[in-house]
């Protein structure tokens, strides 16, 4: 690998065992500027296989904020930044000037979420993965961006279909993908995963390669290195020609004409019901994640009714009023401005 990579900014998604190890490399590599996404907090449970979250009192601080610190004395010619984010919850302003994302997901709707973000914004991803049964194994893949495949590509039309109804459907879908998360890999593994990651990543992003493909490796008997390349599905929803985006200041209507809409790729729950205790509120959270983590701010109660979700607003709403942080969208955001219907004007 040349001891300095053509890239002045990256982002690691996923800060676990693998994140952790992809920390490392980026940071001796002195990569100019490196964005750290994950929404959540260090565990006990993650000092197993997280060496840097030993650190004295990483302990329930944001593994972001943890790895950001740790970097900044370790590896101070790197800059980096800490996003205590779901990967949806991040301004795409923020993630359009990333040479390179590295993943290290451990959940196909995530990886699902950065493959429409790197079609919408022609970003490459270097994915990694590890198979935590039956051996010593792993891959690490190559997703180009727009002009090629990307994970959705490589989902089944019945798992794709679950995954895009679950965060786009205006009501609560009837039936949830499951997914097992959480690794059980060896900090070994995770060490050699990150490795082949940066390393073909980097290569890969050298040479432009234009095609989606993984190398896919198992270190226990029988040794196995193998490249396969993954064709661009047709009927994948993620390579339509997509509208173009800019960015938003102020409230809605600024950006705006008469017969036109502003829309965004994850619906928010403007307004939900308790089904307990009968209140209404404004969730103003992304739908998935108001799904998945939404209770009621009177009872406590999780039966919740969705009563208005949102991904676009039309010309004339009252909701085009207001900025777009008031509504809970990301900071730093992109959208799309599309000929809709007109809404009449209200007080």
């Amino acid at each position: 690998m040349n001891a300095e990579p053509a890239l002045g900014r990256a982002a690691i998604i996923g800060l676990g065992a693998l994140g952790n190890e992809l920390f490392r490399q980026l940071g001796l590599l002195a990569v100019e500027e490196v964005l750290l996404i994950d929404p959540d907090r260090v565990e006990p449970s993650n000092q197993a296989k997280c060496a840097f979250f030993r650190a004295p009192g990483a302990v329930g601080k944001p593994k972001a904020d943890v790895l950001a610190g740790i970097g900044r004395e370790w590896f101070p010619e790197t800059r980096w930044e800490p996003l205590a984010a779901e990967i949806a919850d991040v301004g795409w302003q923020r993630l359009q000037a990333c040479g390179l994302l590295f993943c290290g997901l451990d959940r196909d709707s995530a990886r699902l979420e950065v493959a429409r973000i790197s079609t919408r914004l022609g970003l490459p991803v270097c994915d990694g993965g590890m198979i935590t049964t039956g051996g010593a194994a792993g891959r690490v893949t190559w997703f180009p961006g727009r002009g090629a495949a990307c994970f959705c590509c490589r989902l089944t039309a019945r798992r794709r279909r679950e995954y895009l109804q679950t965060w786009s459907s205006a009501a609560h879908p009837c039936r949830v993908p499951q997914e097992p998360g959480g690794w059980s890999a060896t900090p070994a593994l995770a060490a050699a995963t990150a490795a082949l990651q940066v390393h073909y990543g980097f290569e890969w992003l050298r040479r432009g390669e234009p095609e989606a493909r993984s190398v896919e490796f198992r270190l226990d008997q029988p040794l196995r290195l193998e490249e396969v390349r993954i064709p661009l599905d047709k009927s994948c929803p993620f390579h339509a020609a997509p509208p173009p985006l800019a960015p938003v200041s102020g409230p809605l209507s600024n950006a705006l004409r008469p017969g036109q809409e502003i829309a965004w790729e994850w619906p928010l729950c403007l307004r939900a019901r308790c089904l307990d205790c009968g209140a209404e509120f404004e969730p103003r959270l992304r739908v998935t994640r108001f799904r998945r983590e939404g209770a009621c701010p009177r009872c406590g109660r999780r039966r919740l009714l969705e009563l208005d979700n949102r991904n676009r607003i039309a010309h004339g709403d009252p909701l085009a009023r207001q900025a777009p942080e008031d509504l809970g969208l990301p900071a730093e955001h992109l959208y799309s401005i599309q000929e809709g219907f007109l809404v009449e004007e209200t007080e």
